[in-house]
This record gives structure tokens, C-alpha cells and sequence, in this order.
């Protein structure tokens, strides 16, 4: 058995698909929203040893073992976030900080935005910082004291739900005049104007540090990056914001 859509709707579903691609781009994986993200993911990573939660049978966990206890699993909502935020424990110092970064609206800042050809190795995007860090703005210029750890590089996958693939590929179709049937709709009969890729990749770099003078050097640490870089991603359109 098929789920099946009248054929004279599949205009209206490329339409739909887009609609995904769009509420992506602009708003669920917006550049913001990606590293407010991965700060608090960093933040959670940092507190996992110091914050013990109470299971079934008295037995405790941390905030990354509790999904093994359904009791525990439940009672990690957003009270978390609170419980490190307001806490005075010096042993989530560091998480704290970082979550108050989040709450204060200094979270890292972009830097620009590179477009390479396919997902990136976790080996290409440690090398990517190395070279972010290496990147003097100046010929001669003395060290800045920027680190590859002052730079976060993300990489984020947009597509029409069905990753590389056109997603009408996958549905099926029936017309007026043989219900009954079903059939295959190929991109070709429905429109020249149609996108020839269905995903993109886009990998974000950010500074950690926000000061003016350090964000100041992290982008023209970057825009040194972008005119010298690496010949792997010489085929990428890079923006810097």
C-alpha cells in the first residue's frame, strides 16, 4: 500500500520542500541559532562529572548517562540550564560562564561562511583551525595570542528533507482518469526552473573571543585564510561577514 498524491500537486510540493529548505536556512540552523547551540552543548559537556541526578532504585547519574534510566532521563528539562546558570559549585565554573555568555547575548560572532564541495572531515575542520590560527593578517606581524581553540568551526547541511536526493523521487502519484494507479512524476515534465541540487553544505567559522580588539584579529585572521588558503578548499566560495 501507497500514500499517494494527485498529480497535479507536485508544483505545490517542490514549493513545500523549499518552504523547508527556507525556514532552515533563515531560522532553525541560522548562524545565531547554530552556535547559541553549540554553547550550551559545550556548557553540558563541561558540567556532565558535577551534576549527579537520581534514578530508579537511589542510583545516580550524570547528565550523560541518565538516558540509561528512564526516572533519571525524565527529570532532565530545562532546569538544568538554571541549576548551572544560578549555581556556586567552583567545579561548574566554567559552564556557568558559558551559559551566562548565552543569557548576556555574547555569544561567539561569525566570521564569514565557506561553502565547500560535500560534507567536511572532522580532519578537515581541525586542520581549517590550525590554519585560521596560523594566518597572521600582517607579513612580519608579531603573534596575537590567538589559538585554534579561539576559533569554532561549524558545518551545517541544508536540504529539501531528502539530503542529496529530490525528494518527489521518493512519492508517488495518481491522475483523475485512473485513480487506482500510481506512477512516478520525473523532475523533466514538471518544470525547467527547478534546482539541479536538493543539499548544500555551509561550514561557519566564529571567535570565541568578542572583544573588539581580539574579533578585530580573528577577522583578519580570516580574511588572510580566505586570500592564501589551503588548496582543498580552493574550489569553495567563501563569504566573510
Amino acid at each position: 500500500m501507497h500514500i499517494c498524491t494527485r498529480d497535479k500537486e507536485v508544483n505545490n510540493l517542490y514549493d513545500l520542500f523549499h518552504t523547508r529548505y527556507s525556514l532552515h536556512r533563515r531560522a532553525y540552523q541560522h548562524n545565531v541559532v547554530k552556535i547559541i547551540e553549540h554553547m550550551i552543548t559545550e556548557a553540558f559537556l563541561k558540567a556532565d562529572e558535577h551534576i549527579q541526578i537520581e534514578g530508579s532504585g537511589g542510583e545516580m547519574f550524570t547528565l550523560s548517562t541518565a538516558i540509561d534510566d528512564m526516572e533519571a532521563y525524565t527529570k532532565l528539562t530545562d532546569c538544568v540550564f538554571d541549576r548551572i546558570l544560578n549555581s556556586t559549585d567552583d567545579n561548574l565554573r566554567e559552564a556557568r560562564e558559558i551559559l551566562k555568555k548565552v543569557v548576556d547575548r555574547k555569544h561567539y560572532r561569525i566570521l564569514g561562511e565557506i561553502k565547500p564541495e560535500g560534507i567536511p572531515t572532522e580532519e578537515k575542520i581541525s586542520q581549517l583551525r590550525k590554519e585560521l590560527a596560523a594566518a597572521l593578517p600582517r607579513e612580519g606581524a608579531q603573534a596575537d595570542g590567538l589559538t585554534e581553540e579561539d576559533f569554532v568551526v561549524l558545518p551545517v547541511t541544508l536540504d529539501y528533507g531528502k539530503k542529496a536526493k529530490d525528494p518527489i523521487d521518493s512519492m508517488d502519484f495518481y491522475n483523475k482518469k485512473n485513480p487506482t494507479q500510481a506512477f512516478k512524476i520525473k523532475r523533466e515534465e514538471v518544470s525547467k526552473l527547478l534546482p539541479e541540487h536538493f543539499s548544500e553544505t555551509l561550514v561557519r567559522v566564529y571567535s570565541r573571543k568578542i572583544d573588539l580588539k581580539s574579533l578585530e584579529a580573528a577577522r583578519g585572521h580570516f580574511e588572510l585564510w580566505n586570500n592564501v588558503r589551503n588548496p582543498v578548499w580552493t574550489d569553495c566560495h567563501v563569504t566573510v561577514s
